[in-house]
């Protein structure tokens, strides 16, 4: 009873500290930036959310349909969208604070280490721009988070409450953010009905609609749009992967018309730039697949002739794969290094938010992950479209590397290193099984803003840190 209590002591320590930040942070100027909705490809256009919600999320292709509904329907039943979307991104920074606690004591980490580690989690600048950004990355960070915390309890319990719980949860991230695929689905439920064999009927009783749920909009992008598929933007991100093919070999690959010349354009341009691969001028009187621009100015991309553009690019990134593979090396290399950037870089969140926090962010970048490390070494590098990028590296490279690995040594040496037993094992392999399909899958199939894949598994990475932390304080105590 001393020890239950205990713990919620931290946890009320944890509450007021994160309602105490918050106020602080927005006492000195953080805002909660919707201002994505207007610009971000991945939104339908901010009219059709409010006019036509559910038909425009029957014919959405570009992206998994959860996101673009969750928006659409605060839009419709809120006079004031803004606060809605902030409380919702605040109560997902509360709890995954507490989570993350309450897992890192699940793994045998005293309660001092996992309430400092919390706290620090909770107060990274990191965190703090995401949270107050309309983006998917935070609540997809919170639904990866909640889904291990609800297998726990599976795991202490046997409650089918708490699969369902879990599988609803994972459901709901494959809805949600396109990396998580409908197979890395099907992936954890096989390895669930592996290690759970006296709990088949309830595994299968409980994943059974969460995956029709997630079926019926793969099969509803087949039967309108011909693709298996909740992305139609496969192309466009893979063509990306070969933009280290040199542009001579490209030119004569086109003039030899073994690839199409769309592999020398920028992907993501206007309707105009592909008049040539797909009809732009469609009239199926469904605004979202018609309209060439949003009402705010920029490219509608689910507009049905990009489902087109993208399959051309798509053939000709698979050509140039197939041909010039250590190019394609090259590309995940350099996927790989933005990967390792900081989550916060300012390649992804710009804007007042950051200003205001820009000294702490600095000290956070530059000193505790190593950005200094600029001053001794760094390249500029000019990819085929012109553009110069500053190559250097950080901390991370190191601090990385070290916790993933030593996540790996818990699996198989848990139980001699940290007393990990069975149970808490479990969580572990989730833990790493995530990390490594979120690092593999991202930075193969796309190079850009990979470091927002990485704040995906920000909260896993403490929890690993914590495990570390509390392996060396054992050594020293």
């Amino acid at each position: 009873m001393e020890q239950k209590n205990g713990y919620k002591n931290w946890i009320i320590g944890l509450v007021l500290y994160f309602i105490f930040s918050r106020l602080l942070f927005y006492l000195i100027g953080i805002l909660f930036d919707a201002s994505p909705l207007s610009w971000f490809y991945q939104f339908l256009d901010p009219v059709d959310l409010k006019n036509d919600l559910f038909r425009s999320i029957l014919y959405l292709h570009i992206q998994p349909p959860l996101f673009n509904l969750f928006v659409g329907l605060i839009i419709n039943l809120t006079n004031n969208s803004d606060i809605v979307f902030h409380t919702v991104y605040l109560l997902c920074g509360l709890i995954m604070t507490i989570l993350l606690f309450k897992l890192q004591i699940f793994l045998g980490i005293s309660p001092f280490i996992s309430f400092l580690l919390s706290l620090l989690f909770a107060s990274s600048p990191p965190v703090i721009l995401y949270e107050n950004w309309l983006f998917y990355e935070y609540p997809v960070a919170f639904l990866l988070l909640i889904s291990c915390y609800f297998l726990y309890h599976f795991i202490i319990n046997r409650k089918t409450i708490n699969l369902i719980l879990f599988f609803s949860s994972i459901s709901l991230i494959v809805l949600t953010r396109t990396i998580f695929h409908i197979i890395w689905f099907i992936a954890i439920k096989i390895w669930l009905l592996a290690i759970f064999q006296k709990n088949l009927k309830k595994i299968l009783i409980s994943c059974f609609l969460p995956f029709i749920l997630i079926f019926i909009f793969y099969f509803k992008n087949y039967l309108i749009f011909g693709q298996f598929s909740l992305n139609s933007w496969a192309g466009m991100n893979l063509i990306k992967m070969t933009w280290a093919v040199p542009t001579d070999q490209i030119n004569k690959l086109v003039e030899d018309k073994k690839i199409s010349e769309i592999a020398s354009i920028l992907p993501f341009g206007k309707p105009e730039d592909y008049q040539k691969y797909a009809n732009f001028d469609t009239i199926t009187n469904i605004a979202v697949l018609d309209k060439k621009f949003k009402e705010t100015g920029i490219p509608n991309f689910n507009h049905i002739g990009y489902i087109k553009v993208s399959k051309e690019y798509y053939k000709a990134a698979k050509y140039l794969i197939a041909k010039y593979p250590q190019y394609y090396l090259i590309s995940v290399a350099k996927a790989f290094y933005a990967y390792l950037k900081p989550c916060s870089d300012s390649t992804i969140i710009k804007g007042n938010n950051r200003s205001v926090i820009n000294p702490y962010l600095h000290f956070y970048e530059y000193y505790l992950l190593g950005g200094f490390l600029i001053k001794f070494w760094h390249r500029i590098y000019t990819n085929q479209f012109g553009k110069n990028d500053i190559i250097y590296i950080n901390l991370l490279y190191i601090y990385l590397p070290i916790i993933y690995l030593w996540g790996f040594l818990l699996l198989f040496k848990g139980k001699t290193l940290l007393k990990i037993a069975e149970p808490q094992k479990i969580i572990l392999f989730l833990i790493i099984f995530n990390i490594l399909y979120v690092t593999i899958v991202g930075n193969l199939t796309e190079t850009g803003e990979n470091m927002r894949f990485r704040f995906l598994l920000l909260p896993y990475t403490y929890i690993l840190l914590g495990t570390l932390t509390q392996k060396i304080f054992n050594q020293h105590a």
